[in-house]
């Protein structure tokens, strides 16, 4: 872990520093690149990773859900007809 401690006091640097290393240290480090190599790998990895997590078959999904629909379609006709047949046999009032 990086931590950086204020109460130390940083250790001594070189008086003797030429003219071509101040220049050196003004510019600022650049982060080294990924490799295009190493980015390939990255990019097909997620690809493949993202192949592996997809949602299951689109196809599949809609006719489960069609299916519970004629399901709960049937349930509630069952249901009106039981509540008609017993408003017709007792004279119950028809609730709905």
């Amino acid at each position: 872990m990086n931590t950086i401690h204020l109460s130390r006091p940083h250790p001594p640097q070189p008086q003797a520093v030429s003219r071509l290393a101040t220049e050196l240290s003004a510019i600022p480090e650049r982060t080294p690149r990924t490799s295009a190599a190493d980015r390939l790998a990255m990019r097909i990895g997620l690809r493949l990773l993202l192949w592996g997590t997809r949602p299951a078959d689109a196809q599949e999904r809609a006719r489960a859900h069609h299916e519970r629909l004629r399901i709960a379609e049937a349930a509630r006709r069952e249901h009106e007809v039981a509540v008609a047949r017993a408003h017709l046999l007792h004279g119950t009032p028809f609730i709905r």
